[in-house]
């Protein structure tokens, strides 16, 4: 069949883009958890040149054949290719899909992964469509923190972050949806788990990768406003507070910031739902232990004002499926994900 090559850009035909990203630029940021690209080809090889302005901290990718996990790698500084897939048989199909795993990185905003083109040995043939798009926001829950580590590992590292052992994948595997994630460990609806005003998912919400500040994101597009038109989701699931619990707890504050926090739930449905008019609403309540009920009360509040709002509980998750860092582990994401699964395809 022989070599093509493809630049990666927003019209590349037979490229599916994950994840928000500025799609004006050349090459492409993948910034956000599980952005990257899907493609399906027949043929023996396939590689990526990818690019890694930064030397730290290191990010890490995750190569799929038709959603099974077959390599993982580091991007080291510079720009390099990186095989996919190597030695297949060459008159078989499959889909691939090449996404980071390590989340933004705010106090390092020039980290990131610049997607330059694909090279493969065969021919790109069409991809399936898939049935739903779901984006989820959210923090550490969201970024898969810990699931890849073992018990007790208390690193903060890049390594340990997960796009694919993340609740967020097995619910969309399950329903064969498309997904964008918006997660940032540490953070919250109104503030961070220190109490932290200023790092909070609500404000960042109407830019590209609003997480990020300075010159090395603004140059890469992250503080644009987002082009919601560009991509509709169906469903918007929001996994947060837990973060703003813990900056109650820091400051003590839980009676003074109750129903700041409250009205701050129902802030940022209001602005989803503003963005994405057609969308359902899910607020995945956060533990027993992080006062899931001060989200309850605004879905609660909220459901008088707006349709299709729903609040979803998971069961906690004990010390056998603990990961790093008192993060969920792998397979507690994977029992998460497909409870979260059946509670989506309910509301179809």
């Amino acid at each position: 069949m022989g070599f093509q090559t493809f630049e990666i850009t927003a019209s590349t035909p037979g490229i599916r883009l994950m994840g928000r990203m500025d799609y004006s630029q050349k090459p492409l940021a993948l910034d956000w958890t599980g952005s990257g690209m899907e493609f399906r080809f027949r043929g023996s090889d396939a590689w990526a040149k990818l690019e890694a302005p930064a030397a730290s901290p290191i990010m890490w990718m995750i190569v799929l054949a038709d959603g099974q996990p077959i390599t993982r790698f580091p991007v080291e500084p510079g720009i390099r290719m990186y095989p996919l897939l190597l030695g297949l048989e060459a008159e078989q199909e499959r889909t691939v899909t090449l996404m980071k795993e390590t989340q933004c990185m705010p106090e390092e905003p020039e980290a990131t992964v610049l997607l330059h083109s694909l090279r493969i040995d065969g021919e790109l043939t069409e991809l399936p469509a898939r049935d739903l798009k779901i984006e989820f926001i959210g923090d550490s829950l969201t970024s898969g923190e810990g699931a890849l580590a073992a018990k007790g590992n208390m690193e903060w590292v890049a390594p340990w972050f997960t796009a694919r052992g993340n609740y967020s994948w097995y619910a969309c595997d399950a329903l064969n949806a498309e997904r964008s994630i918006l997660s940032q460990s540490g953070w919250g609806v109104c503030w961070d788990y220190q109490h932290t005003e200023k790092n909070n998912l609500t404000d960042a919400y109407e830019y590209t990768a609003g997480v990020l500040h300075g010159p090395e994101a603004e140059a890469r597009g992250c503080r644009k406003p987002w082009d919601f038109s560009r991509w509709q989701p169906d469903i918007v699931c929001i996994r947060l507070t837990t973060n703003d619990n813990n900056g109650m707890n820091e400051r003590n504050s839980f009676e003074a910031d109750r129903e700041a926090l409250i009205r701050g739930c129902m802030n940022l449905m209001r602005m989803v739902r503003k963005h994405n008019p057609e969308a359902k609403i899910v607020w995945i309540l956060p533990g027993s232990d992080c006062r899931p009920e001060l989200a309850a009360e605004a879905v609660k509040r909220i459901q008088g004002e707006l349709e299709d709002v729903y609040a979803f509980t998971l069961p906690d998750y004990g010390p056998e499926e603990t990961g790093a860092r008192w993060h969920p582990n792998a397979e507690y994401n994977r029992r998460a994900g497909l409870l979260l699964a059946q509670f989506l395809r309910r509301l179809q």
